[in-house]
C-alpha cells in the first residue's frame, strides 16, 4: 500500500523536475547558443498537464486544498450537515464524472492526434486527467472515512 500512497508524489516530482530542467536547458540553448530545442515545449506542456492532474491527488492526500469554512462553521448543526453533504456530492461529481468519465472520453478521442514535432500520441498526455481524478477520488474517500471514524469515536466517547 505504501507504493500506492507514493505514486502521485513520484509522478508529480518527476514531472516538475522535467519541466524545470528542460525549460532551463532550453532557455540556455535559445539565448546563449541561439539553437533552441524544437521539442522542449511539447514535452514541457505534457509534463505540466501530468503535474497538475496528478498533483491534485497529492494535495488531496495531505488535505492541502484550500477551504473557506468560516461561514459553514457559523451555521447551525443541521445546515452544516447539509452543507457537508452538498460538498461531498459536488466533489464526487467533479472527480468521478468530470475527471474520470469525461477524461476517459477525452483520452479515447485523441487516438489519432499527435504532437507536431515528436509525434507523441495525445492519449499519453490526456490520460493524466482520468488517472488523476481516480487517485484523487480514492484519497478523498479515505479522508471521508477517517473523518467519519473520528466523529464516531468522539460521539461514542462523550
Amino acid at each position: 500500500m505504501k507504493w500506492f500512497n507514493a505514486i502521485d508524489d513520484v509522478i508529480s516530482t518527476i514531472a516538475l523536475l522535467v519541466i524545470i530542467l528542460l525549460t532551463g536547458i532550453n532557455v540556455l540553448m535559445r539565448f546563449v547558443f541561439s539553437n533552441p530545442i524544437p521539442w522542449a515545449e511539447e514535452v514541457t506542456i505534457g509534463m505540466f498537464i501530468w503535474l497538475v492532474f496528478i498533483g491534485v491527488s497529492s494535495a488531496m492526500k495531505r488535505e492541502g486544498h484550500i477551504g473557506v469554512d468560516y461561514f459553514v462553521n457559523k451555521m447551525p448543526k443541521p445546515l452544516r450537515l447539509i452543507s457537508e453533504l452538498v460538498r461531498v456530492a459536488a466533489m464526487y461529481y467533479v472527480l468521478i464524472f468530470v475527471f474520470v468519465i469525461l477524461g476517459y472520453q477525452l483520452t479515447s478521442q485523441a487516438v489519432n492526434k499527435v504532437t507536431p514535432v515528436l509525434a507523441i500520441s495525445y492519449q499519453f498526455i490526456d490520460m493524466a486527467v482520468p488517472i488523476g481524478g481516480l487517485l484523487t477520488a480514492i484519497h478523498f474517500t479515505r479522508i471521508l472515512l477517517k473523518s467519519h471514524r473520528k466523529n464516531s469515536e468522539e460521539l461514542g466517547g462523550s
